[in-house]
């Protein structure tokens, strides 16, 4: 049969609009499901948008992937405390493990000279959750060293991928402290795919003194700061009842053990007269102190150097940020190697909160780790984009001052970010 010019137009104009009405209805579809999900969408919309500001690796999202973490494990420093130390160790004992069905290893490290008391109490303590392990040195070494080397020892061995708490003995810890790291632990690091390469590990305590600044210790309350939510992130990191991810502290063991060498570090000047000030410690060159920050100061700290580390490569470590200033672990703030014998009310104390379970506290963590309010080094507001643009511009920095310091940048600077070619 014969088709004419103007049928032909005709069938055309028909396949036309047929056309146009399966577009309009593939988009009517993909507009119901936007409908139906808008939270997935927005969230899309602003993953699309960091993608243009970060590498992949930090948009990662772990929603409902299976949690591949290989161990969690409890460190716990003791020495001359056996009241806090044996009441530290049942609360851990106490409180609640349900929801993660690995045996939880202890810990138990004494420094030397530790009391008998003390290491009657670490060997003899019933833990029923995992194996005990006692660590017991000859020699006093140092909080400092007790640290490192402690963690530093068990990173090696675990891998790339458990998470180390660490207590000192001063700390005090809420029953449900271990619900708050499953619930951080799916929320943001189910398996090491997912979880963003610079976050550092999860606080149990909040920050609530503005430790960095000068004057230093001023209070802060984050919910004044950042508003209603439930956590945020900080490029400062923790020490009163914190979990470090084992591959990030392995990098960074790798820096410390630079960064204290003789060329970097003057631990000659942290034997001098107690009466000395800080602020006429010359511990290391100005070439490298970290801009307006009071930690270039302290002598006989870990944290100032974990300080470095962090500032330099824009990581992060996730706070609870709960009504009331409230923590899952706080310090006691006994006198010791950091808190002078005078401190009678020490702002840093936080009340432990006790009325969250996981579900709880899993809803009211942001869902995403780009949702997460970001404050800085003296706890300005900030982003994650600008932490790690200010940690680069700082690296570039000290290698433009520095000429003696490439051992040190190459452990301290991210792949790619500096230029070692002469």
């Amino acid at each position: 049969m014969r088709v004419t010019k103007r049928e032909t137009r005709v069938f055309s104009s028909l396949l036309t609009i047929l056309a146009i009405w399966a577009n309009i209805s593939r988009k009517h579809k993909l507009l119901a499901a936007r409908l139906k999900s808008t939270t997935t969408v927005a969230t899309a919309a602003a993953k699309q948008q960091l993608q243009l500001e970060f590498p992949e690796r930090v948009v990662n999202y772990c929603g409902t992937s299976e949690r591949q973490v290989d161990e969690i494990q409890i460190h716990v420093i003791g020495w001359r405390r056996p009241g806090p130390f044996v009441s530290l160790l049942h609360q851990l004992e106490q409180s609640n493990y349900g929801g993660w069905d690995i045996p939880v290893p202890l810990y138990i490290h004494l420094d030397g000279g530790a009391l008998p008391s003390v290491k009657e109490i670490g060997e003899t303590f019933s833990w029923t959750h995992g194996q005990k392990h006692i660590d017991s040195r000859e020699d006093n070494v140092g909080l400092r060293k007790m640290w490192l080397s402690s963690l530093g020892d068990a990173a090696k061995v675990a891998g790339d991928n458990t998470l180390m708490l660490m207590f000192e003995d001063d700390t005090s810890v809420s029953s449900i402290y271990f619900q708050w790291i499953l619930a951080a632990i799916d929320s943001y690091g189910r398996n090491n795919r997912c979880r963003d390469s610079h976050l550092m590990g999860f606080s149990l305590s909040p920050i609530r003194v503005e430790e960095l600044s000068a004057p230093p210790f001023l209070p802060w309350d984050s919910r004044d700061s950042i508003g209603s939510s439930f956590a945020y992130l900080s490029v400062i990191p923790s020490s009163w009842g914190v979990a470090y991810w084992s591959d990030r502290w392995n990098e960074f063991s790798e820096f410390v053990d630079v960064r204290l060498k003789p060329t970097y570090y003057n631990t000659e000047e942290e034997r001098s007269p107690i009466t000395k000030k800080y602020d006429d410690l010359r511990l290391t060159p100005e070439e490298y102190h970290i801009p307006n920050c009071r930690s270039n100061i302290w002598p006989k700290s870990w944290k100032r150097f974990m300080i470095d580390f962090m500032y330099a490569r824009g990581l992060v470590m996730l706070y609870p940020s709960l009504p009331g200033e409230k923590g899952l672990a706080t310090t006691l703030a006994l006198a010791g190697e950091h808190v002078g014998r005078d401190e009678v009310k020490n702002p840093r104390i936080a009340e432990l909160a006790a009325n969250y379970n996981y579900a709880t506290m899993s809803i009211l963590l942001p869902e995403y780790i780009m949702d997460v309010p970001v404050v800085g080094l003296h706890l300005e507001h900030t982003t994650r984009k600008e932490l790690i643009r200010i940690g680069a511009k700082f690296l570039m920095g000290v290698q433009a001052k520095c000429s003696f310091c490439d051992d040190l940048l190459r452990v301290w600077a991210p792949s790619g970010i500096l230029n070692f070619d002469k």
